[in-house]
């Protein structure tokens, strides 16, 4: 099997609604408290046109046998100017997914590696991304590609008794 990476074009805008209605469920389903499944299915097409467009992000898919099965949405940024932290550009994956069927058979490796040389090439240093909890194997997927835990968020639900 091969997979071919390229950058995305306006042309896969329904293949692209498809992969990220795909990993929208994925987050609603195991974070019901920070996401929701999206009306229809579907990102806003201006959403896709400004990732297409963007100097600081890009899109890839993933090809096998000229079939779409993957993609990958990545951004560069510059740390804030803050004295405390070191001043660097970083990428960071905002979505990734593999149509289930082509899981394992090195889809999502390729698409990490092309967004790994992307971001070196727009000048980061690092690339960064979320896990969600309860996603093991996604963190057991990036943990073989050699990401190792930088930052972990803890949360505490408040409630309110009105008084």
């Amino acid at each position: 099997m091969t997979v071919r990476v390229r950058p995305a074009s306006g042309e896969d805008h329904e293949t692209l609604c498809r992969l990220l209605a795909e990993v929208d469920a994925l987050h609603a389903r195991l974070r019901p408290d920070f996401f929701r499944a999206r009306e229809g299915g579907s990102r806003p097409q201006r959403e896709l046109e400004r990732a297409l467009a963007g100097r600081h992000e890009a899109l890839f898919v993933a090809e096998v046998d000229g079939r779409t099965v993957g993609l990958v949405h990545v951004k560069v940024y510059d740390t804030p100017d803050h004295p405390l932290q070191v001043q660097r550009r970083r990428g960071h994956v905002e979505d990734i997914v593999v149509q289930r069927e082509y899981r394992r058979r090195g889809v999502g490796r390729a698409m990490m590696e092309a967004a790994a040389a992307w971001c070196e090439r727009a000048g980061a240093e690092q690339l960064l991304l979320t896990v969600w909890d309860g996603n093991a194997s996604a963190e057991a997927f990036y943990r073989r590609m050699g990401y190792r835990t930088v930052s972990t968020v803890l949360g505490l639900e408040l409630t309110s008794d009105g008084g």
